[in-house]
């Protein structure tokens, strides 16, 4: 689907019906059922409005809580906030009957069009056959322009289901999906990549990353967490001390210290954090977000508002 260039992610719960390997923000079926509220949902949605950017609803699995969800969409459409679209992997899309009806009442809420995950990961927790009558069904009712999500066959999906059992096809999508070794990832995939001495990464910097007003998506958390959608756990602010509009800016990283240091030194500059608290980092890690979500790891008992919560970093089993 025709998508904005620049996004506001509504993220509205941390729980899922999936646990998958590659998660940036550790969601899982035991993860904490806390909700973003209709009213918070409308003024973020107001402010990523103003902001310039397309509204979208995520997870998690928003779509665990069918219900609460119409109820935001129907809030921001009274509001004058088109939802561009909801992400789900498509574990509800059980029957036919259950899936038009549930697309259709999005639809009617003002929604706008679906996002389905499709790849190996996902598939290890979603029945192929799930996720595929829910991007056809998708189609149907908002238009192939509207789904942003690949349509392959049924047996191409199918043949996703046993990746995750297979050690060699497993590390193939390791390779190929670009993993940015947080979240699960950090635990789960980051053994099976090639390590990167902790002075070649103290090179990198993060400037890119923290470029808030031109990056692609933006999130929101359901404890009022604001960051970008790729570094969950490097927080621009918390709305409970401060409208989402004005933290999700660059200029909020130029007046922060800590984040005008990250976007400068990269994870580095957490180093002398590390040592004050008495964390010793490792001789070499995955990545430079592997890196940085490593100590960050060890930091958010010192520094909850700089690198909360501590939903991100912890481990929930798969299932």
């Amino acid at each position: 689907m025709p998508m904005q260039p620049l996004r506001g992610q509504i993220m509205l719960t941390y729980r899922c019906s999936a646990a998958c390997r590659h998660c940036l923000v550790m969601a899982a079926p035991q993860q904490d059922p806390t909700l973003v509220t209709v009213a918070d949902a409308v003024e973020y949605g107001r402010d990523f409005q103003a902001l310039g950017r397309q509204v979208l609803l995520a997870g998690g699995e928003a779509l665990l809580y069918f219900e609460h969800v119409l109820a935001i969409c129907r809030a921001l459409r009274e509001a004058g906030v088109p939802v561009g679209f909801v992400e789900s992997n498509g574990s509800w899309c059980t029957t036919d009957e259950r899936v038009r009806a549930r697309l259709e009442q999005l639809k009617e809420a003002g929604v706008e069009g679906m996002y389905f995950s499709i790849d190996a990961f996902h598939q290890e927790f979603v029945p192929a056959e799930r996720v595929h009558r829910g991007i056809r069904l998708a189609r149907e009712v908002f238009g192939l322009e509207n789904v942003y999500a690949p349509f392959p066959s049924l047996a191409e999906v199918r043949a996703l289901e046993g990746v995750a059992a297979d050690p060699e096809r497993l590390h193939h999508a390791v390779c190929s999906y670009g993993v940015h070794y947080l979240g699960r990832s950090a635990d789960d995939l980051a053994p099976l990549a090639s390590f990167v001495p902790l002075e070649a990464l103290a090179q990198e910097n993060c400037r890119a990353d923290l470029e808030i007003d031109t990056l692609a998506e933006l999130q929101v958390d359901p404890f009022g967490y604001v960051r970008p959608d790729w570094c969950p756990g490097v927080n621009l602010g918390n709305t409970r001390h401060a409208r989402l509009a004005d933290l999700a800016r660059t200029e909020r990283v130029r007046q922060d210290p800590l984040l005008s240091d990250l976007a400068e030194g990269g994870p580095a500059a957490l180093l002398p954090l590390a040592r004050r608290f008495g964390i010793t980092p490792e001789p070499a890690y995955a990545s430079k977000c592997h890196l940085c979500f490593a100590l960050r790891r060890q930091l958010v008992a010192h520094l909850p508002d700089a690198f909360g919560p501590e939903h991100v970093y912890q481990i929930c089993a798969r299932q």
